[in-house]
């Protein structure tokens, strides 16, 4: 059972992540960070940008930050059909928070947040499936 979020853990979620973008023929970066948002493993495909690499961090990072998937976060507060209600992502003064689909907090079986993964390459919604798939295999491994 994963008490936190380890190279070991890091590198297996990040694994899983670019064997599915490979599948896809989607050229990817992956990242996982720790429940304070700090690196612990990226990796990027031969292909993907730098961007790409950038993006797979802030996704996870403003998973940690916000404590909550960058989907939820996406709709909550930035959305269009919110109207009045949506806000700026720079009211929030972090020049890292990235409020789209993709950042996926990591639990531990007692509710604690261990960290979060991120993904950048494809489509926001097949950046989210890959995403997805890592974090069920992580918990289907470790927790």
């Amino acid at each position: 059972m994963a008490e936190k979020l380890g190279l070991v853990e890091a590198r297996f979620i990040v694994d899983v992540m670019l064997e599915e973008a490979a599948k896809r023929g989607i050229k990817f970066a992956a990242a996982v960070v720790d429940y304070g948002g700090d690196l612990i493993h990226l990796s990027r495909m031969d292909g993907a940008t730098a961007l790409n690499a950038r993006m797979s961090y802030n996704k996870a990072y403003t998973a940690t930050k916000w404590q909550m998937d960058t989907k939820v976060l996406k709709t909550r507060l930035f959305d269009m059909s919110l109207g009045d209600e949506r806000r700026e992502i720079t009211w929030f003064c972090d020049p890292l928070y990235t409020p789209v689909w993709g950042g996926i907090v990591l639990r531990a079986p007692d509710g604690r947040m261990l960290g979060a993964l991120g993904e950048s390459g494809g489509t926001y919604q097949q950046d989210e499936e890959i995403g997805q798939i890592a974090a069920q295999a992580f918990y289907a491994k470790f927790v």
